[in-house]
């Protein structure tokens, strides 16, 4: 049988430094499969639900920062994401961020994977194989300076709106006008810088989108009163 789900897991950087890294972030990515999508048909139906992704960490990975999803802590240094359902042609995202502690130079495993789900229309419980990610460490200082993958660069920053919009309407809630306004419009001053280095024009919707939340959402009496 098919399999419902299509992963792709994304490092920010293919190399880290063998002294230790503060944090590197895996972009986790999974897109709804049907038998109809060989064929080229669009379809909208549910093909996976009661997500699942179990993640078993080395020793020197500890979980740090989570965008997109929860993440439960489990016996044996584990991780239980539990991630609903997805439609057939569905793509959605999470990022973990990892702290590394420092290991000898060369290629050391560092994750172990595995997906499991609910597989429509008879909710037979699918478990997936389990996949292995692991990470080169080395002594060269260089990689300290390289950049991080502009792929999960974006959909972690594109991540990160989603929590400051639900962090910015608590704090409006709570009276805090101008702390969330100031939030919002940094966050969308990094998306279009973000935009301008990559000409990505999903970026630059989004930085506009918030630009125009930020004047609806805040009238001028509200910034003279969060100012006084």
């Amino acid at each position: 049988m098919q399999a419902s789900i299509q992963s792709i897991f994304t490092w920010s950087q293919n190399r880290i430094f063998a002294g230790g890294s503060p944090e590197i972030v895996l972009l986790v990515e999974w897109r709804g499969l049907s038998p109809a999508d060989k064929q080229g048909k669009p379809s909208r139906k549910v093909v996976a639900r009661e997500i699942e992704l179990r993640i078993w960490l080395e020793p020197n990975v500890e979980l740090v920062n989570v965008l997109g999803c929860k993440a439960e802590e489990e016996e044996g240094n584990s991780l239980l994401l539990r991630l609903g359902k997805i439609h057939s042609g569905q793509r959605r995202f999470a990022g973990l961020g990892f702290k590394i502690s420092p290991m000898p130079a060369g290629r050391h495993n560092a994750l172990w994977l595995q997906w499991q789900y609910k597989q429509p229309p008879i909710e037979r419980i699918r478990e997936l194989p389990v996949q292995k990610l692991n990470l080169e460490y080395t002594h060269h200082t260089s990689v300290l300076r390289d950049s991080c993958n502009s792929h999960v660069e974006k959909h972690m920053a594109l991540l990160e709106t989603e929590e400051l919009l639900k962090r910015a309407v608590a704090m409006r809630a709570a009276g805090q006008q101008m702390p969330a306004y100031e939030m919002i419009c940094r966050h969308a001053d990094k998306l279009l810088l973000l935009a301008t280095r990559t000409g990505d024009l999903l970026m630059l919707k989004e930085a506009e989108s918030l630009y125009k939340y930020n004047e609806l959402e805040l009238s001028p009496h509200d910034k003279a009163a969060g100012e006084m």
